[in-house]
């Protein structure tokens, strides 16, 4: 069913990286349909949401319960998915491939992912607990995470109530050191932790990649951990800059320099620099049907009911620290270790 998908792709994987190609591969929602009873896993039922709308970036309207999925190649045997929640990667090797990050779209993303590939897609690595990226891990055989990761995967936000997904899958803990060996490509995993608690990131050699996860962003980065542990973090990513040069992240992808910026924005702060005090912000409002009309969210944006509470707030002790090209928002209380 899916070797037009694997002809079409077939051309764009022998590119040259860093140059991106973007694939739309926008399936029509009769073709996804037929996922919900393929393969040995029991599909997610999204069908409580059908009356909810999903608005993508061109402005077309998916109702929630349709799958919806596009691939963007990024490099040779590496893509980025887009389903809701944030971006989700497969990662081939000679011998597997490998996805990094589940999403929260309705539909079987390891099917999805297995029609880009000759290559088996038999288990899911976690960058951190968060339900966009953690939903659909019942999917897959197998899911990589670290321990703190493990507490807290697949708790839904707000506004999946209604749906069940599966948090009983087997799942492998991993942390530094961990080598994901896919044939002619290793994964090397590193623990980050600050936007988690349970945050890895996953470099990849040969393509010179490194999968961030949620922990560099390029509008500004706000610490749970102190400005210390993020210099660490930082730093211990920053040993292997001559490694990388790309960032695939949970927002996107980019250049790899934005890290050389985070961790000389920390160490400016860490030398006695104070940024601005943070003024709030308010937070999003629910989003408002039209009379007679449905609720409408926009793909892979937060929803509203599902921010975390402290977004927007502030308070005496928030600071702003604007510096070598980037933002970073501390507690003041929390400098050192």
């Amino acid at each position: 069913m899916y070797g037009h998908l694997r002809r079409t792709l077939a051309p764009f994987r022998g590119l040259a990286h860093p140059g991106v190609v973007a694939l739309f591969l926008a399936v029509p929602a009769l073709i996804l349909g037929a996922w919900s009873t393929a393969g040995e896993k029991p599909a997610i039922d999204f069908s409580s949401k059908h009356d909810i709308l999903i608005r993508s970036e061109d402005g077309t309207l998916t109702p929630m319960d349709v799958p919806y999925f596009r691939a963007t190649v990024v490099a040779p045997g590496t893509w980025q998915i887009l389903s809701d929640g944030d971006y989700s990667y497969l990662v081939e090797g000679d011998d597997e491939a490998l996805v990094i990050d589940s999403g929260y779209g309705a539909g079987n993303i390891r099917e999805y992912c297995q029609s880009l590939t000759k290559k088996p897609v038999r288990n899911i690595a976690n960058t951190h607990d968060h339900f966009d990226h953690t939903a659909n891990n019942s999917y897959f055989e197998r899911a990589y995470m670290s321990a703190e990761t493990k507490k807290k995967a697949t708790l839904p936000f707000p506004s999946f109530e209604g749906i069940t997904f599966p948090r009983d899958y087997p799942i492998e803990v991993i942390g530094d050191g961990y080598r994901f060996q896919l044939g002619n490509r290793e994964l090397e995993v590193f623990e980050i932790p600050n936007h988690a608690s349970g945050s890895l990131a996953f470099l990849d050699k040969r393509e010179r990649i490194l999968f961030s996860g949620d922990e560099i962003m390029p509008m500004g980065v706000r610490l749970n951990c102190s400005v210390a542990q993020f210099e660490k973090n930082m730093r211990k990513i920053a040993a292997r800059r001559s490694e990388y040069d790309t960032l695939c992240a949970g927002f996107g992808v980019f250049a790899a320099s934005y890290m050389d910026k985070f961790l000389a924005n920390a160490r400016y702060i860490l030398a006695g620099q104070e940024g601005e005090p943070v003024k709030p912000r308010p937070r999003p409002a629910a989003p408002a049907a039209a009379e007679g009309g449905p609720v409408t969210y926009s793909r892979r944006m937060p929803r509203p009911g599902d921010v975390p509470r402290n977004v927007g707030q502030t308070n005496e002790y928030l600071r702003t620290m604007t510096h070598a090209g980037c933002d970073i928002t501390y507690d003041v209380r929390r400098i050192k270790d």
